[in-house]
């Protein structure tokens, strides 16, 4: 007459805050079916039964249960999370024993292996399985072939159990005799069969959501180590091309200065400039790429205000023009300590995806709002959004949206890398046909 309660199994074998939880609540569904068995048996059907021992055994699993939910509370009130492991997995496996010997004292007073309550054996012996240590498992396992064994040699009979018909008044009649065993048989074995059903089942779906994680975690090392190659690359290009754009930045220097002190056309005065204008900008890139393929991780800490950071963002930026910069009067006091070359190239990750993202005529807002986490910067468009498959992906290597020749799909993921260094954070509100907001909050770290 032990009703062994639903326990949500765990793959890991080991039992968390989460777990224990489940089987203390259930627990007690435990102790009310044995009181409702019992009194349904005992006054009922008029069967004898020694009440006191059984209401004793039930006394037990009562107050086993109340200490332990005092234990849970106070782990609850430590701040152990549901997901965690308990502090000892000791305590859930001593009361599944406590569990078993219960069941078999029930069981001796009640006709001994002849009950068909006994069935539910196996369901401790499966639970146990599925929730807590191999070791403790095969200690449920022995302690209920004890019990077993107990059982077939001595117990206490109930005569009442073969002679009570509770169906038919036609005694007679073999076909039509319910006996209580009969009908407790049948009981028992719907129960315990669904109960081990339902563990098997999600167990099963739980192996199988380990299985795709530990595909994906591979999936995800594959690409993370092409990333890794790549970003060597990256930086390994812009060392080889910093040398001979450092003598071509020199040369265009003393042929400005040579310039300057004849007579030339003004067009030729231009072109020079444009030559000196366009090697800075190819050393801002190249000091982009040495910081987004992992140099960042190495550059200096900068005390820098917002407004001066947000300035640095749209350098460099395709269409800055397209950019509106609004910064709230109380964000403007708030400095940070950042390496602010890598920070600032992750923001102009997220202002140039939505220049793209906007019509060509389309204004894009950087807005830089007030926050208690510190600094929060979001970016604005009005472009065409995403639909929640897409956000789903923002971030993966080499996953874009845009054309052939637009994008290789590393500018986000090297983004949320950055922003996950500094232990900032990263969220997208986008809707079709709504557009996006981009939102990043980086901790301000005053010196």
């Amino acid at each position: 007459m032990q009703l062994t309660p639903f326990i949500r199994p765990h793959v890991h074998s080991y039992p968390t805050l989460e777990t224990a939880i489940w089987f203390q609540q259930l627990r007690w569904v435990a102790v009310a079916g044995q009181l409702l068995t019992l009194v349904f048996v005992a006054w009922g059907l008029k069967i004898a039964l020694p009440i006191w021992e059984l209401l004793a055994l039930i006394g037990v699993t009562a107050s086993t249960n109340m200490g332990y939910a005092l234990w849970l509370r106070v782990l609850w009130q430590r701040g152990l999370e549901r997901s965690e492991r308990l502090p000892t997995d000791q305590v859930v496996s001593t009361l599944m024993l406590v569990d078993i010997v219960v069941l078999t004292g029930m069981l001796y007073l009640s006709a001994g292996m002849a009950n068909p309550f006994a069935l539910f054996y196996f369901v401790n012996i499966a639970v146990a399985g599925a929730i807590i240590a191999p070791a403790w498992a095969w200690s449920v396992w022995a302690t209920t072939v004890a019990g077993v064994m107990l059982l077939s040699i001595r117990s206490q009979s109930l005569v009442d159990l073969d002679s009570f018909n509770i169906l038919s008044a036609d005694q007679t009649d073999p076909a039509v005799i319910w006996t209580i065993p009969k009908i407790g048989f049948f009981v028992s074995f719907a129960t315990c069969g669904g109960v081990i059903t339902y563990f098997i089942t999600i167990l099963t779906g739980e192996l199988k959501q380990r299985e795709q994680a530990l595909k994906d975690a591979e999936d995800a090392r594959i690409r993370n180590r092409q990333l890794a190659a790549l970003t060597t690359l990256a930086a390994g290009a812009a060392h080889e091309l910093a040398s001979p754009l450092s003598t071509i930045a020199v040369v265009a220097k003393e042929l400005s200065r040579a310039l300057e002190k004849q007579s030339v056309p003004e067009a030729v005065s231009k072109d020079v400039a444009l030559i000196r204008s366009e090697l800075d900008r190819c050393r801002h890139i190249l000091d982009r790429m040495t910081s987004t393929a992992g140099e960042a991780a190495g550059e200096k800490l900068q005390t820098i205000s917002i407004e001066i950071f947000l300035n640095e963002t749209l350098v460099g930026l395709r269409e800055p023009e397209r950019v509106v910069v609004e910064i709230a009067p109380e964000a403007r006091e708030q400095v940070n300590l950042l390496p602010v070359q890598a920070a600032a190239q992750a923001i102009r990750n997220l202002l140039q995806n939505a220049l793209d993202a906007s019509g060509a005529e389309s204004l894009v807002r950087l807005l830089a709002e007030p926050s208690s986490q510190g600094w929060k910067i979001c970016v604005v468009d009005r472009g065409s959004g995403m639909t929640p498959e897409i956000l789903q992906r923002i971030g993966e290597p080499f996953f874009t949206t845009k054309e052939p020749g637009r994008g290789m799909g590393l500018g986000m993921h090297l983004t949320q890398n950055v922003i996950r260094r500094l232990d900032g954070s990263l969220t997208f509100d986008s809707r079709p046909g709504q557009g996006t907001t981009a939102t990043v909050v980086l901790p301000t770290l005053q010196d």
